[in-house]
């Protein structure tokens, strides 16, 4: 599987076959209270290399062994389905270490990450992103399983991607709730694709 790839300050594309990853960042704003004592919690300017965001992300992954695929994103309860309102929260930590010669260390983490997962439909509606395509895709397909899950997004440096997706979700025929888990393992060609390692996603 090829994909290309890209890597700026306020977004990233992450564009693999039909599997998509789109960050819109904004500026993260202090709250009241007691703090969230996860990876951004910590000072408003951290530092030149260090740059903590709130994100919204959409990401579209396949496990074609088993005929499944997910879209991590919202696809009910749209009062009108649109790139931005489809898209779930993250926070997003970016690190440049110029002792590395500029390399890219990049995390993302959701928590109540949407996830809807089906083994039917045409994949390649959802992606690149097209309101026509996408929305009427999830208007016309039921999911097989849904729910809410922990998502984190690991690029490490050398651009080998780590996603991980686990929780619970609820099967659509009966209501049953079953454990997910879900990894996606790609790491760098040298002509600047990336191939996939591990498509999983497991249900049990």
């Amino acid at each position: 599987m090829r994909t290309s790839h890209r890597f700026a300050t306020c977004a990233l594309t992450l564009v693999v076959a039909a599997s998509l990853v789109a960050c819109n960042s904004s500026p993260s704003t202090a709250t009241s209270g007691t703090p969230s004592l996860d990876f951004t919690n910590g000072p408003s300017s951290p530092g030149p290399f260090i740059l903590r965001l709130e994100n919204g992300s959409r990401a579209i992954t396949n496990d074609p062994s088993n005929g499944l695929f997910a879209i991590h994103g919202i696809v009910s309860d749209l009062t009108v389905c649109t790139n931005d309102n489809t898209k779930v929260p993250v926070d997003r930590q970016f690190v440049n270490t110029p002792s590395t010669v500029q390399a890219v260390n990049e995390l993302l983490k959701g928590q109540d990450n949407a996830v809807a997962i089906y083994d039917q439909g045409d994949i390649s509606q959802l992606s690149p992103f097209d309101p026509v395509k996408f929305c009427t895709f999830i208007h016309t397909n039921a999911p097989a399983y849904t729910g809410q899950v922990m998502y984190q997004l690991h690029i490490n440096g050398e651009g080998n991607l780590s996603l991980e997706w686990e929780g619970f979700v609820t099967r659509t025929s009966d209501g049953a709730l079953l454990h997910y888990i879900e990894q996606q393992y790609a790491r760098p060609r040298p002509d600047g694709s990336v191939e996939f390692i591990i498509e999983s996603i497991r249900i049990q």
